[in-house]
């Protein structure tokens, strides 16, 4: 077993970087940065800082929110973790320590 790190970015889907959408512009910095176990999952509804966001039919909007889940080792999440902040000053970002069972190679 080997010791990574989970880093969770929360975003919407209405969130952009300059002109491309956030989602997109985060999932070239995780391939830029070499960062292996990268999965974005969709949220049904949510509540944040602008009220609640929802998949109703009648709110069908880009405003859904975003997880955007990476685990990797170490120093490789501490290399990206700057750039990635550096696009998106106020998102929640979170870490947490996890064990690697299998699947992370070079």
């Amino acid at each position: 077993m080997q010791t990574g790190i989970c880093l969770r970015i929360y975003l919407s889907e209405s969130d952009s970087i300059g002109s491309a959408p956030a989602l997109e512009a985060i999932l070239g910095l995780c391939q830029k940065a070499g960062l292996l176990g990268v999965s974005v999952l969709r949220g049904v509804e949510g509540l944040g800082k602008h009220g609640v966001h929802s998949s109703s039919f009648i709110e069908l909007a880009s405003g859904l929110p975003l997880i955007i889940e990476v685990i990797d080792r170490n120093e490789k999440i501490q290399h990206a973790l700057p750039i990635i902040q550096e696009h998106l000053p106020s998102a929640l970002i979170i870490t947490w320590p996890v064990q690697l069972i299998q699947g992370i190679t070079e």
